[in-house]
């Protein structure tokens, strides 16, 4: 058996058993309200509040888990229930988290102490936030997760309403089929299955979009999977090394000082830095290529067909195809990054668990990259969509349609007189 873990992180009692990508959804009915839910996320991680019957839990909500758990402390037995639970958002901006949002009735509920400490707790080491619950993914199966990092703001709501062609040109950037991953775990002696919740996006770090630039020197490419749990994005050794060598003027790995961040299951530590700036890429298999080509070929090809000269991503002597949605970020205070060892726990059990439907994980996206987005999470239509909150700092590009120059009047109309932060 090897050890895997609940939220992607190895965890005390938790065997996995075996991997299967399933396209199974699981359902509920629509529990919450269109209003927004105010978090708090000063740890980097999204803590909110969980009422279990009549007792309230502080929660960390983590798209990155495919489970939700209950702690009750490191002697506690795992077990696994069905409970009533209530979403708690804060009394406004700053305030308690007990004000009843969403309700989940009869919800699949382990009992589990995530970490090998007493208590557990994420953020960084001089002010770490303690919690004794997670919202995974999970308990949003069936309703659909607005995400805005920027003002605190979380959304349960029923549906995201519109097809892919229609939410492009309402402006959204869509991602379909994000979720990947399953299995099984064996918790307390029980097998308990879950199903493709990981986020899994393909990723261009530090994107250069210049007709004179060549294909090696457009970024560096990495399949990063989403967190909510933590601030910082992590990235493994051989990404980093492979983005100095893009950047020679950026540290060598060695001469950068040594932190510690606490994900759920406890801290991790590894050589703090930051990057300049990252494109999220949408997954398009009209014409699959690499994360830092695809967004090369948005910009080109949202702009004119391929021209003599042009490094023309089309193949098969073609001037025009497709591209699959991108968003661009490129915040002023640079995006934290915490590089850690290749072999490092966490990143094994997700990649064991990708394998081989996806590339090998290069590391785990954290919030602070996303604060200038608004992000839906529709698991229930198998999609993720993304929308600028700041466009100063942030570019949302549609998809275009291999088959319809006609896409290029949305996907220009929306990016407007600010076509965004990566040139």
């Amino acid at each position: 058996m090897v050890r895997f873990g609940l939220l992607a992180f190895v965890l005390c009692g938790c065997d996995f058993v075996t991997n299967t990508l399933t396209s199974s959804f699981q359902t509920n009915d629509f529990s919450g309200d269109p209003y927004p839910i105010f978090v708090d996320s000063s740890s980097g991680g999204i803590v909110l509040g969980m009422r279990e019957g009549t007792t309230d839990h502080t929660a960390v909500l983590d798209v990155l888990s495919p489970l939700t758990l209950v702690d009750r402390g490191p002697d506690t037995p795992i077990s696994k229930t069905e409970r009533d639970l209530t979403v708690l958002g804060e009394r406004g901006p700053g305030g308690p988290a007990d004000l009843p949002r969403a309700r989940i009735p009869s919800k699949s509920t382990i009992t589990l102490h995530p970490c090998g400490s007493t208590s557990c707790a994420i953020g960084r080491t001089d002010d770490p936030r303690f919690f004794d619950a997670v919202f995974g993914l999970d308990t949003f199966a069936g309703d659909a997760l607005r995400l805005r990092l920027g003002s605190d703001e979380i959304f349960v709501l029923p549906d995201i309403a519109g097809s892919e062609v229609h939410r492009t040109r309402s402006c959204d950037a869509v991602f379909p089929q994000p979720y990947r991953g399953g299995g099984t775990l064996v918790l307390g002696g029980t097998e308990v299955g879950f199903s493709n919740f990981r986020i899994a996006i393909d990723t261009c770090i530090a994107p250069k979009i210049a007709n004179t630039t060549t294909q090696n020197q457009r970024g560096v490419d990495a399949l990063l999977v989403a967190s909510t749990a933590l601030g910082p994005t992590i990235l493994n050794a051989s990404t980093y090394e492979r983005y100095h060598q893009f950047d020679p003027t950026t540290p060598e790995l060695a001469t950068l000082p040594v932190d510690l961040v606490y994900l759920p299951s406890g801290p991790i530590t590894g050589r703090l830095t930051d990057m300049p700036s990252i494109a999220l890429v949408g997954n398009f298999s009209g014409n699959p290529r690499a994360p830092c080509r695809q967004v090369w070929a948005s910009h080109l090809l949202a702009a004119h067909d391929c021209e003599p000269g042009d490094d023309c991503p089309c193949g098969g002597g073609a001037t025009y195809c497709g591209a699959p949605a991108i968003v661009e970020l490129a915040p002023l205070a640079r995006i934290p990054v915490l590089v850690v060892d290749d072999a490092d726990p966490v990143l094994q059990a997700l990649r064991a668990e990708l394998r081989p439907d996806r590339p090998e994980v290069d590391g785990i996206l954290g919030t602070d990259a996303l604060r200038a987005l608004e992000l839906d999470i529709d698991y229930a239509h198998d999609r993720m969509m993304a929308r600028c909150t700041d466009r100063t700092v942030c570019a949302a590009r549609g998809i275009l349609d291999g088959a319809d120059r006609g896409t290029r009047f949305f996907v220009n109309g929306c990016l407007g007189d600010q076509p965004g932060p990566i040139q």
